[in-house]
């Protein structure tokens, strides 16, 4: 039977919004907050998505949408090594392990409400923001993330946006209950 319905994507945005301040500033020692709108500069470029979703008795799915300069950033201060001396692996590894972090504790608040779920592996993707094809990657990982649950539900909310402010740039995610 899917619970999703016992959660409401308020509770959700909540749990993520406290789980990217307690990483933020766990991991990587950078305060988070809350942005009130993606600002222009941060539409475009190139971006590290990382997908990552719970399924079983509740389905959520989410985008962390990471900057080049976030994603390099944080994982200098995660890996302490130079920004130079990161390769694109290194970069991608730290972004689906805070995908991890932030999605686990949300799972972690899930499976409190007796509600069984597991976390699926995240899958990151570069591109550039805004473009069709990452429009297309990403979708196509969510459609991995649904795996057996089958295609999206027509009926199911839009995305939910949030956008925080990581040190000086910005972290915008993507939310699907």
């Amino acid at each position: 039977m899917n619970h999703s319905s016992k959660i409401s994507i308020g509770s959700v945005t909540e749990w993520l919004s406290q789980a990217v301040y307690d990483v933020s500033e766990t991991m990587f020692s950078q305060a988070a907050y809350p942005a009130q709108q993606l600002e222009k500069s941060a539409e475009s470029g190139e971006v590290l998505v990382a997908c990552i979703g719970i399924r079983g008795d509740c389905h959520l799915e989410v985008a962390l949408y990471f900057s080049q300069t976030l994603a390099s950033r944080l994982a200098s201060l995660s890996l302490e090594m130079p920004p130079a001396e990161l390769d694109e692996k290194m970069i991608d590894d730290v972004a689906g392990e805070f995908s991890n972090m932030v999605v686990g504790a949300v799972k972690s608040r899930i499976s409190d409400l007796e509600i069984v779920c597991a976390m699926t592996v995240p899958h990151v993707l570069r591109g550039t923001a805004g473009a069709p094809d990452l429009v297309q990657k990403v979708n196509a990982a969510f459609a991995v993330i649904r795996g057996s649950a089958g295609p999206k539900d027509s009926a199911a909310p839009a995305l939910t946006h949030l956008v925080f402010h990581v040190g000086e740039a910005l972290l915008h995610l993507d939310v699907q209950l």
